[in-house]
């Protein structure tokens, strides 16, 4: 018997909104701010897989920043072996122009997403073409996720280079349903359906730190110190996702990481 572990992707954002919680900020330094230099610190915290995203956020000169993004990619691939995700902006006329290029220039096999019903047609076929795995990302709806998967494997995408990304709701806001959705997706596919059957991945990063939970200081005593509040919604969020089912969870602070981790190997012992 063959054991598949669930995995961690650390999520590195290749640039840093505004209004990014301080304690990601504080965790990883003055590297937070230069891409290559955050995977170089990642891969010094033995991070086993990274998320890059590419999250444009100067659309008024989107060609440019897409050069600026396939020029980052190129010094990324030079300086790690580790698997790679490649990530888009998650908005839909961005990533039709930026994940084709992406995926022209990397010289390796990566996983590159997310293409939704709607922008599928002119971004899957390049990452198709060019040999790297899809990241299919619906609405946490199973019969949609059923029929995205459908729609990629008729465009000539094998079932084993799809992975689904169902949407995640963070712990207190929606991850409920993810779980519910994940769980039935698992089902789905032990009962013999194949366009479920497929590795699934969750972006509770992103989605724990946008909590209030997570970020905000002008909360009631009794919730505790923010920090180990934070670290905790994440971690907590993370391996919720990996009881329903999730095989991938793409995570943002180091410590939550670690956490994570001990999670999964203590279930690689029993």
């Amino acid at each position: 018997m063959i054991n598949n572990y669930p995995f961690i992707a650390c999520e590195i954002l290749t640039n840093i909104p505004h209004n990014y919680p301080q304690l990601l900020k504080d965790s990883w330094g003055d590297s937070l701010y230069d891409p290559i230099k955050c995977v170089k610190s990642a891969m010094e915290k033995n991070i086993s897989a990274l998320a890059v995203r590419f999250n444009i956020e100067n659309c008024e000169d989107t060609d440019k920043e897409i050069e600026k993004s396939k020029e980052q990619l190129k010094e990324i691939l030079k300086i790690t072996t580790l698997p790679l995700f490649i990530i888009g902006t998650f908005r839909r006329d961005v990533d039709i122009k930026l994940l084709p290029e992406l995926a022209k220039v990397t010289d390796r096999k990566c996983v590159i997403g997310a293409v939704e019903e709607e922008n599928f047609k002119e971004i899957a076929p390049i990452i198709l073409q060019n040999g790297h795995k899809v990241i299919a990302r619906t609405p946490i709806d199973i019969n949609l996720t059923k029929q995205l998967n459908i729609l990629l494997t008729e465009i000539g995408f094998d079932a084993n280079k799809i992975i689904i990304d169902p949407n995640t709701g963070a712990l207190g806001y929606g991850l409920d349903y993810a779980y519910s959705i994940i769980e039935r997706i698992k089902q789905a596919a032990l009962q013999g359906d194949t366009m479920l059957d497929m590795p699934v991945i969750a972006f509770v990063g992103e989605e724990a730190w946008k909590t209030k939970e997570a970020k905000s200081s002008n909360v009631p005593d009794e919730w505790g110190n923010i920090t180990t509040r934070a670290i905790a919604w994440e971690s907590m969020t993370a391996t919720s996702m990996l009881v329903s089912g999730a095989d991938i969870v793409v995570m943002r602070h180091p410590e939550a990481i670690k956490h994570v981790q001990d999670f999964i190997d203590k279930k690689k012992l029993k």
